[in-house]
């Protein structure tokens, strides 16, 4: 993090913030912001946000890298296939940004592990990851392996320290379904983006819903599942189970809060419902000694991507989760 060219402002006056040895300061008020484990201290003093995340932090990288689920070794190949799978699935945001990226100023909410990083070129200019957790970002720059800045700062989303129009490229994976307030989520990335700048937004979809395991709630519980489905009318309840958004509905957010849409799509099979029925049958014929089973699972993995990206009517929107990438058109006055 040496000789950078920071843009972080101070969050008591606005000022610019100048790198020193031992942290950030403003050279107007003389507020100091430290630097510890290589992470920028700026940490929201509110007791009151709740990040919805457990108490154990799952080690994404050890995953990936060392195939550890907690402190358990996963000895089946299929199930590290499923695993893996849903580590990186995010990747997609590179695959939707990478015609901006060149020389560009990335700001990440809410970027947790950033589990992703590693899939970007080295032409970007600075890399800005914000999280409320530090446990979560010092593992991120712990694996940090491009050539890129990267500037991980212990901060929340609301309120960020960027000035008005100051960011190329906003990245928001997973953190929607999150918050007690999106609509001042979406406004407060509208504020630092540039005109014609681009967000790329993840979240989980409604689709997940109406698989299966999930359609047994319409004869138990059918006003439970009537929230789920339509969890932006019931926002707040919905928080406690982290709700899924119609398509339709998150474009009309988007496009409220003074974006236009560009792409949206939908990933990730939903092969790890309740009853596991396709991830089970792989599992089953490895048990049985069949040694290629994991990679007729790949294959099967495969093609379920082929199929979310295939643009086909319905089968689109089977992904449980989905990617849209947007351009600001409109400044939206607030926070």
């Amino acid at each position: 993090m040496n000789n950078l060219n920071i843009a972080l402002c101070c969050k008591r006056c606005g000022n610019i913030l100048i790198q020193q040895p031992d942290g950030f300061v403003c050279n107007y008020c003389m507020q100091t912001y430290p630097i510890e484990d290589s992470i920028v201290l700026m940490e929201e003093k509110n007791k009151e946000i709740d990040l919805r995340i457990g108490d154990n932090l799952l080690d994404l990288y050890k995953l990936r890298d060392e195939r550890k689920y907690y402190n358990s070794y996963i000895q089946s190949n299929v199930e590290y296939l499923a695993r893996l799978h849903s580590v990186n699935f995010p990747n997609f945001h590179t695959k939707l940004l990478s015609p901006y990226i060149s020389n560009s100023t990335i700001v990440d909410l809410g970027c947790g592990q950033l589990p992703y990083i590693n899939s970007f070129p080295d032409t970007i200019n600075t890399y800005y990851g914000l999280d409320l957790s530090k446990e979560s970002l010092v593992i991120a720059q712990q694996n940090f392996k491009r050539k890129f800045r990267l500037v991980l700062v212990h901060h929340g989303i609301k309120d960020t320290p960027f000035h008005d129009g100051s960011v190329d490229i906003v990245l928001s994976s997973e953190v929607l379904e999150h918050l007690d307030d999106p609509f001042g989520y979406l406004r407060e990335i509208n504020r630092i983006l540039k005109d014609g700048g681009h967000l790329s937004l993840s979240t989980p979809c409604v689709s997940i819903y109406f698989y299966p395991a999930n359609l047994f709630s319409v004869l138990v519980k059918p006003f439970i599942w009537y929230k789920e489905v339509n969890a932006h009318r019931y926002w707040k309840e919905a928080l406690k189970w982290h709700p899924a958004l119609q398509p339709s509905i998150l474009r009309r957010w988007l496009v409220k809060t003074g974006f236009s849409v560009e792409r949206h799509e939908s990933r990730l099979w939903y092969y790890g419902s309740s009853p596991k029925l396709v991830w089970r049958f792989f599992s089953f014929l490895e048990k049985m000694g069949v040694d290629s089973s994991y990679k007729m699972f790949g294959k099967c993995l495969e093609l379920t991507d082929r199929l979310l990206a295939s643009n086909l009517p319905v089968i689109k929107w089977c992904g449980i989760r989905q990617f849209v990438l947007v351009k600001k058109v409109s400044n939206i006055k607030g926070r």
